[in-house]
């Protein structure tokens, strides 16, 4: 699931918030995990092809520094590594060694190759920046419209993934507190960011990549000193070949898929690189090394726990009574940080979209209080983590980050392609919607 990205060294943002909130550009952003996603200003522009509606991706302020082509690897990690980490033990507990590593591999191959193909789409109108323009010239402003929606609802479920994880967390660091008590303290501690200026928060995006790497250092700490089953790689946990129920498969590939979505903000990307004839050879670097640190925590995790896997390897990991508990809790509080982090940075542009919608005597305050009521209630409907990631992996990532570059190739290269390769692609298309259907459900039952 994508978290976060630092695009500039520099934010240009106008001092007077209430006055431009709708149209400032910002050059340093952030993209929750989430959220893929930058969001662009909400103004209308002149032509059917830029007319904005909700959100799109935000528009680079004019600068004339490039990122160089490790800025740019360390940028599209910052997006890809996100908390849907935790869960991934748990995708592999769901399928298996086998069909979990076959997943994994198809998600990795897939959407490496799409965030190539984004890029090609783009390339056949010089001025297209966006997937909103991609939508838009693809399919028309219809196009646009839905991506723009779909994106905020995305940006909704990231939030409830936030507010769920936090929760999480709360709970293992005081079992004792009533689950009420847990999700109103949450929002009591959340809610507050949302008056936070955005210019202030992109500044908490190395949070979510330290929290990761510091996470990954403790499960391999805990597995390589504790001697012992249960939570030990010296006497690893029995784990199946295959599933123990195949009706959980379809919910390993929400929680896969979830780790490598990013494709909304790599055109962004390409174009603040240097030298954009690096993007490909940049996109297998982001994606060997993301990959690298994923099958990592997914194996070390399922290793060390097997059928007693939980939703958050963080939940594992603090019910071993015999690993150093200080350590484990100092990686917890540094995982429940994201949500703190990212929470109104993420919510962001649904705070701009209700402002578009509400009377203007109604104010932010109207907004964040809608907002807070909507996710309260969304929040008791999808009390699981697991469930949350993976709706995001199964529905979203694979739509935004497979299905949808996949049409949109096929539809502007039909004509153009060799046949082999739109054999491919309608074979990739199939296999990623049958995947992102049945995924889906399985979220919800």
């Amino acid at each position: 699931m994508a978290e976060n990205v630092i695009l500039s060294d520099h934010l240009t943002e106008d001092e007077d918030e209430e006055e431009s909130c709708l149209q400032s550009k910002y050059s340093d952003r952030e993209a929750h995990e989430t959220s893929p996603l930058l969001y662009p200003s909400l103004q209308k522009l002149n032509t059917n092809q830029s007319i904005m509606t909700v959100a799109d991706n935000y528009h680079l302020s004019s600068t004339n520094q490039k990122s160089t082509f490790l800025q740019s690897i360390f940028n599209s990690i910052n997006i890809l590594l996100g908390v849907g980490i935790l869960a991934l033990p748990l995708g592999f507990k769901s399928a298996g060694w086998l069909i979990g590593l076959l997943t994994f591999c198809f998600c990795f191959g897939l959407t490496n190759y799409t965030a190539k193909i984004v890029i090609k789409c783009l390339s056949i109108h010089p001025d297209s920046k966006t997937y909103g323009d991609m939508g838009a010239y693809t399919f028309g402003l219809r196009g646009r419209v839905f991506i723009s929606f779909l994106f905020l609802t995305e940006l909704i479920t990231c939030s409830i993934a936030l507010v769920v994880l936090l929760a999480d967390g709360i709970s293992s660091l005081f079992p004792t507190l009533h689950v009420i008590w847990i999700r109103l303290l949450c929002f009591m501690i959340l809610t507050p960011t949302l008056f936070i200026p955005v210019r202030h928060l992109s500044y908490t995006s190395l949070i979510g990549i330290m929290s990761i790497l510091c996470l990954l250092c403790v499960i391999l700490y805990d597995g390589l000193t504790k001697p012992n089953a249960p939570g030990s790689l010296m006497e690893p946990a029995d784990t199946r070949m295959l599933p123990a129920r195949w009706l959980d498969v379809p919910l390993s590939f929400g929680l896969i898929m979830a780790g490598f979505a990013g494709h909304a903000v790599f055109p962004t990307i390409y174009h603040d690189m240097e030298n954009p004839k690096e993007y490909k050879r940049m996109v297998n670097s982001t994606y060997l090394t993301v990959a690298a640190v994923y099958l990592t925590v997914a194996v070390t995790g399922y290793l060390m726990f097997g059928s007693a896997t939980l939703q958050e390897i963080t939940l594992n990991l603090m019910a071993v009574a015999d690993y150093n508990q200080p350590l484990n809790r100092f990686a917890v509080c540094w995982v429940a940080l994201n949500p703190i982090a990212k929470y109104g940075l993420t919510l962001h542009p649904v705070l701009l979209s209700w402002q578009t919608v509400l009377p203007h005597r109604f104010g932010a305050l109207a907004s964040v209080c809608l907002t807070t009521l909507m996710l309260a209630c969304l929040v008791f409907l999808l009390p699981n983590f697991d469930r949350v990631i993976s709706l995001l992996g199964a529905f979203f990532s694979f739509f935004i980050s497979a299905i949808f570059p996949l049409v949109c190739h096929i539809k502007l290269f039909r004509q153009t392609m060799p046949r082999w390769e739109l054999w491919i692609n309608h074979l990739l298309l199939v296999l990623a919607s049958f995947m992102a259907i049945t995924g889906t459900i399985k979220s919800f039952i």
